[in-house]
């Protein structure tokens, strides 16, 4: 399958390394940080000059962007050169709204939306093994599938657009909360006094183990505090969307608010490109 891909960042270099290990013939577009697309194309992938370019050579296209002002921009660059039958399928983390936005923007060409954000971080993109969170038609799905297997183990529907966003926020409030805990308890065991380590070896053996956990705490340990690769201005993005839809809902009571009230805080502190991790560093604190 010829396919496009925009966003070779963190996550979206992986993802496009995975399309071309399944054999997919693809094409990235140009993009100032150049050090991604260059290892692409030496591994067999071929560079576009532009969003149009991209979109005229292909009539499947990838987005992997930073948020839904981007995700916005990129389709409207893209509307007016996108062939008959396009498809777009867009793994950004977006609000709950801009998705329906989006699919109403390209239909009105006759192109197809899929929503397809991804559970999973930059290492599992690079393994090929992130979870697809898609929102779409029926008839899309296949179609998507087909792009998603390369780098997803898993690939789920979850009903029609505006449905993935909505499933993949409250799964980012459920893994950036998780890790938002671990980094308040040991910012707290460090002020009372707790040793670290052996606070770390008991809690891997009752319910507060997890995930978030070891990659945060069993990096630290090792002096290491890039375990979470995830920044402060990306959380507070992910817990701003996250805090709207909770408060639009009526389903919490304001933790997902002050959770975004410790992300804003840091990155106010000028930390806003550093992982969340990095708020564990004792340097930091000095």
């Amino acid at each position: 399958m010829k396919i496009g891909f925009v966003g070779v960042g963190i996550m979206g270099h992986g993802m496009a390394c995975n399309l071309l290990k399944a054999g997919h013939e693809l094409t990235v577009v140009a993009h100032r940080k150049r050090a991604p697309v260059e290892d692409l194309v030496a591994r067999g992938a071929a560079e576009a000059p532009s969003l149009a370019a991209l979109a005229a050579a292909n009539d499947t296209l990838v987005l992997c962007v930073t948020g839904a002002p981007a995700a916005r921009a990129v389709v409207e660059d893209l509307l007016p050169h996108l062939g008959p039958d396009s498809l777009i399928v867009d793994t950004t983390t977006n609000d709950m709204d801009t998705p329906a936005e989006l699919a109403a923007r390209l239909t009105s060409v006759g192109a197809h939306y899929v929503e397809a954000p991804v559970a999973g971080g930059v290492k599992q993109a690079a393994d090929g093994v992130l979870g697809a969170i898609v929102g779409c038609e029926e008839a899309d799905f296949p179609r998507a599938e087909a792009v998603l297997t390369a780098f997803c183990r898993q690939v789920e529907r979850f009903g029609p657009v505006g449905m993935g966003a909505r499933t993949k926020l409250v799964s980012n409030f459920l893994a950036l909360g998780t890790a938002t805990l671990v980094i308040e308890a040991f910012k707290l065991a460090r002020a009372q006094g707790v040793d670290w380590r052996k606070l770390y070896e008991i809690a891997q053996l009752g319910s507060g183990n997890s995930a978030g956990l070891k990659r945060i705490i069993g990096n630290a340990l090792e002096g290491d505090y890039g375990g979470y690769v995830f920044t402060v201005d990306n959380t507070v993005k992910d817990m701003s969307y996250i805090a709207r839809m909770v408060a639009e809902s009526d389903a919490g009571d304001g933790l997902a608010a002050s959770f975004l009230a410790i992300f804003e805080a840091a990155a106010a502190e000028g930390h806003g490109q550093r992982l969340i991790s990095e708020l564990l560093d004792p340097a930091l604190a000095r």
